[in-house]
């Protein structure tokens, strides 16, 4: 692994500040990032994975009708492998450098090529609000853990 410095670069489709890591000769990441799971209630089913809960989003009518049949009033959201993985990894003290290099450890083959998958993934939770990028992991100031475990 190798690291530049300098004030940044234009490639024609973004912008990237260095530093920047270069994985396998030709990987561009930007490794001061800190992909951090927002104060969103999880927990750890008993294989170990991650469930995401969402509260239902329901109108006045729906909660009579949730209440009188006694559906639940939020959803389990289960991730598969590599996303409870990297989902416990986003705990604000993994940069993206770390986590895409470890998620490549752990799942080697499986996940290739991890850096594309895994900001994929990363740009996913983002987009669901169920995670955030800092710039510095001391900007945390909210519980990343499990509200519970099966």
């Amino acid at each position: 692994m190798k690291e530049l410095k300098s004030s940044g670069v234009d490639i024609g489709f973004c912008w990237i500040t260095w530093p920047v890591t270069i994985i396998s000769g030709c990987e561009l990441l930007i490794s001061d990032s800190f992909p951090t799971r927002t104060d969103v209630p999880w927990k750890i089913d008993a294989d170990g994975r991650v469930v995401i809960v969402s509260e239902k989003r329901l109108g006045r009518i729906e909660r009579v009708i949730a209440k009188f049949i006694r559906a639940p009033m939020s959803i389990n959201r289960p991730l598969d492998d590599m996303n409870s993985t990297l989902w416990q990894l986003m705990d604000g003290n993994n940069s993206l450098t770390g986590i895409i290099l470890e998620m490549d450890r752990k799942f080697a083959e499986k996940i290739a090529p991890a850096a594309e998958r895994v900001t994929v993934s990363i740009g996913n939770f983002v987009e669901l609000g169920y995670a955030r990028i800092l710039g510095n992991k001391n900007e945390v100031n909210w519980d990343t853990g499990p509200f519970e475990s099966e």
